[in-house]
């Protein structure tokens, strides 16, 4: 699959998380034979890195009850309150360039990924990795911890006309591949998308996790005692229509990251055929372990080989054909075969 001006050998992708805050983490993402792994975030901030000190993680059941971390469940949705990884930014990006030249050898890349606090310092960190070497960084603009965190350690982006003023620094300063990641909190993700875009971003990240609240019916508190950032399986049809969307308003050949909802090989190929280049992975791989990604790799190559397609091919087949309400052929009385037999006497 290429991404922007990137080859690599999958579509598949290790997301950015705590699996990933070690450079032993790293190694055994790539051993699954994924296209590549962006690395656990960092910034400027204190607040930001030591707010990992105080993270909190747990797993709901569709029933919104909390679910024992190393079931087997594929269900599950993860709630959670994170935070940055606690690296020196210069040492970070230095070991993760060494780890992207090794990989680039099979055709596996690896990214920083920085995570926008304040505007000045985030494009002083686009230099860092600049000079790091690093081939690929991924800017994420909308992590959703943002407004729970301490004032400035997470900022997040929803207009694009700011978000386009600080793509154009982040461009200026990084020279790699530079991907920007948004946020699922925004009724305006195409135009978000656009503007990263048109601003110099060489692919596009969609999207971010939402930030919700669970009162628990023992307790009677808020389950972590906190919002908290909110993925599960339940995102991937809305993930998908802001693919298919983004797509259609920017253009066949914008490389788009579906990101939020992919648990297996089967929902990477779904975000792909809604317009996705390529899928991130993050939820299933904390808690089911590294091994999700190696299925998932095997998962999409089968089911292309079996149909005699690239992955390639397959890119927005279905967002393409996605239809209006208007366009869709008449049934009256439909609505009479899905409804309880007493509102039809």
């Amino acid at each position: 699959m290429r991404i922007g001006s990137l080859d690599c050998r999958s579509p598949v992708l290790c997301g950015a998380g705590e699996h990933v805050m070690t450079l032993a983490g790293i190694q055994a993402a790539l051993a699954q034979g994924v296209g590549g792994v962006i690395a656990k975030s960092v910034n400027e901030s204190l607040a930001g890195a030591r707010q990992i000190d105080h993270a909190r993680y747990t797993r709901l059941a569709p029933d919104f009850t909390e679910v024992d971390w190393r079931s087997e469940r594929n269900d599950t949705s993860l709630f959670c309150r994170s935070g940055l990884g606690g690296h020196d930014p210069a040492e970070w990006f230095a070991a993760l360039s060494e780890l992207d030249a090794n990989a680039a050898k099979d055709g596996q890349f690896v990214a920083g990924s920085i995570i926008l606090g304040e505007v000045d310092a985030a494009i002083e960190l686009c230099a860092l990795a600049q000079s790091s070497g690093l081939r690929v960084l991924e800017f994420n603009m909308g992590a959703p911890h943002a407004s729970e965190a301490k004032p400035g350690s997470i900022t997040i982006e929803t207009d694009p006309g700011r978000a386009a003023a600080i793509v154009e620094r982040a461009r200026a300063a990084f020279h790699g591949q530079l991907w920007i990641k948004l946020t699922g909190l925004s009724g305006g993700l195409v135009p978000l998308a656009a503007a990263a875009r048109s601003a110099g971003a060489d692919a596009v990240g969609l999207m971010g996790r939402f930030l919700g609240m669970v009162p628990d019916l023992t307790t009677l508190r808020p389950v972590l005692s906190t919002s908290a950032a909110y993925g599960g399986p339940w995102a991937l049809p809305i993930t998908c229509r802001w693919l298919a969307l983004a797509r259609r308003f920017m253009g066949a050949k914008a490389p788009l990251i579906g990101t939020n909802g992919a648990r297996c090989g089967e929902d990477v190929l779904r975000m792909m055929l809604a317009g996705a280049c390529s899928v991130q992975m993050t939820s299933a791989v904390l808690e089911h372990g590294f091994g999700v990604l190696g299925e998932a790799v095997r998962t999409v190559d089968r089911w292309l080989a079996d149909r005699g397609f690239t992955a390639e091919d397959i890119v927005g087949r279905a967002g393409d054909a996605l239809e209006a309400y208007g366009d869709q052929p008449a049934e009256p009385e439909h609505w009479r075969s899905i409804v309880p037999p007493e509102t039809n006497r």
